[in-house]
């Protein structure tokens, strides 16, 4: 009898809660959790069948490690030395969708592997012709070998340490911009019809008198709004995060399914390695492939990969991985580089599934896992960039195979063109928004404004409204590190504009001068941790 007043009392509670703070069309078929690279691939997933989605973000679109990656769109070679032929062919196959679907942000890239012995040679030119062999019709180019003469030539790698060389391969790959591609991925769930609130953050999740997760209770950071949303199924999708709101679900329990493990990278002027073609550092002293990557006319080199206890929303690139970035650098290249020359330093933390006993996470494969609470709450874990809409689409599946919702339409996202997309090319900063491209240009005329942000930055003051007007943008932070790549590409340059794209967005948002001054404490303090001196 107690038992049962429990749960009637349980039931009351939860229908006041709705009643009194939740408006009657905040009810959906599915809410996600997380806005990054998996949530908005699993919201575009689900909306393009035809649920009704709502996606919550607790910061902004991306601000974890979906904006902080390699930018790679690969298969994953390493996982060769692994034997995991399965995940590798997994990758190459969602590379050929996610490259057919976003051409104005994710292109082919040309990887060079240099040999400094016959084993090497051997190794490597097994490696990559399984690598060609995996990609089947979807490979993007054959890989050959090249001569020590070759590699020396000034359009292959004039900056190539030539000690002991006796040549290297060439193979193919791909490469893109994340966080634009994040926007892309909201645009297009929007697009379709689909709900997507940044800076709203869940604090609770609603449960029904049979204890199934049935709806959240958020809170908006901008407004301090507290709102509730209720729905058939709710899906966790919070990278490395994804532990504490499954224990915001089950409070009697501390679960633990998932490691991080983070990668830092730095960002150098294109001088440093002035090739086409991205230089693969086959092996580091932690057993990694470093990468040399040409990206927005920069060259970006990492990643590292240590344990991480506790993870955070913004990690920072300790002083042991620069130096480690630093010295595995310096003896593959000619060029002396040392901290000073360092433009930015990003840290990302990778969600891996956590595997019992095994503390190098260099070793951990990058599989999913979908995960699902007494209470019905679905958590997807694990994963990569790449694969995206594979994750999304095994999601869907696996919540309508589990009768949590009815099934809809099939999934379509192998073809869907992603917002934006076009064949045309376009000079960068421009080239990032597609058929969107023209919009600038209309901004531009408006305000007869064609100034750029800043001398030793590409982008232009009209992208900022554009932001504003169509991307969600509320923050300096959101333009300068995320809309645009100002703080990846050079911090200082992004510090020193942040005073005008305040301005403009104040303008915009017709905000006062106190926003201003708050806006531009917050990013200065924020981009702080991106430069190497201050």
């Amino acid at each position: 009898m107690k038992q049962r007043i429990g749960q009637f009392s349980i039931t009351i509670w939860v229908e006041f809660i709705i009643k009194t703070i939740k408006p009657d069309n905040n009810h959906y078929d599915i809410i996600i959790i997380g806005g990054g690279a998996t949530g908005m691939g699993t919201a575009v997933e689900a909306q393009t069948r035809g649920y009704r989605v709502l996606l919550l973000e607790a910061h902004d679109f991306g601000s974890g490690a979906s904006s902080k990656s390699t930018k790679l769109v690969h298969g994953g070679i390493r996982y060769l030395a692994n034997f995991d032929f399965a995940l590798v062919k997994e990758g190459l196959l969602e590379r050929h969708f996610l490259l057919n679907n976003a051409p104005h942000l994710a292109k082919p890239q040309t990887y060079l592997v240099p040999f400094y012995s016959w084993w090497d040679k051997l190794k490597y030119l097994v490696g990559v012709t399984l690598y060609d062999w995996l990609s089947g019709t979807y490979r993007i180019g054959k890989s050959h070998m090249l001569s020590k003469a070759d590699l020396i030539q000034a359009h292959h790698a004039p900056q190539l340490v030539t000690n002991k060389l006796i040549g290297g391969v060439i193979y193919f790959d791909g490469q893109f911009d994340d966080s634009r591609l994040l926007i892309s991925l909201l645009r297009t769930f929007q697009q379709y019809g689909g709900v997507a609130y940044n800076y709203t953050e869940v604090k609770q999740i609603i449960h029904d008198e049979n204890n199934i997760a049935c709806g959240v209770i958020a809170v908006n950071k901008l407004t301090q709004a507290t709102i509730s949303y209720t729905a058939q199924v709710i899906i966790n999708a919070t990278g490395v995060l994804a532990d504490s709101i499954i224990n915001l679900d089950d409070k009697n329990s501390k679960h633990n399914h998932v490691m991080a493990a983070q990668g830092s990278h730095l960002v150098f002027e294109k001088s440093i390695f002035n090739s086409p073609h991205a230089l693969v550092i086959p092996k580091t002293p932690d057993k990694r492939i470093l990468f040399v990557l040409p990206w927005h006319d920069k060259i970006i080199v990492g990643t590292t990969d240590i344990n991480v206890d506790k993870p955070t929303v913004e990690p920072l690139a300790s002083n042991e991985e620069v130096e480690f970035i630093l010295e595995t650098l310096s003896q593959y290249t000619t060029v002396t580089v040392t901290r000073n020359d360092i433009l930015a330093k990003f840290a990302g933390l990778r969600p891996l599934v956590r595997v019992a006993n095994n503390k190098a996470t260099a070793k951990v494969s990058r599989k999913h896992e979908i995960i699902m609470s007494k209470s019905n709450l679905v958590t997807i874990v694990g994963g990569k960039w790449t694969i995206y809409r594979l994750m999304g689409e095994d999601t869907i599946n696996y919540v309508i195979s589990q009768g949590l919702i009815d099934k809809k339409g099939n999934s379509v996202t192998k073809e869907l063109k992603l917002f934006g997309y076009t064949t045309e090319t376009h000079k960068y900063p421009l080239s990032v928004y597609g058929s969107e491209y023209s919009k600038i240009i209309e901004i531009q005329q408006e305000f007869n404004n064609f100034n750029k942000l800043h001398v030793n930055l590409p982008y232009y003051e009209a992208e900022v409204i554009y932001y504003v007007r169509y991307e969600m943008a509320r923050t300096v932070e959101d333009v300068l590190a995320r809309r645009l790549r100002a703080l990846l590409i050079n911090a200082k340059a992004s510090i020193e504009a942040s005073p005008r794209v305040a301005q403009l967005m104040a303008m915009e948002l017709q905000l006062d001068d106190c926003w201003i001054a708050n806006q531009l404490f917050s990013y200065n303090a924020y981009a702080k941790n991106y430069l190497e001196k201050d």
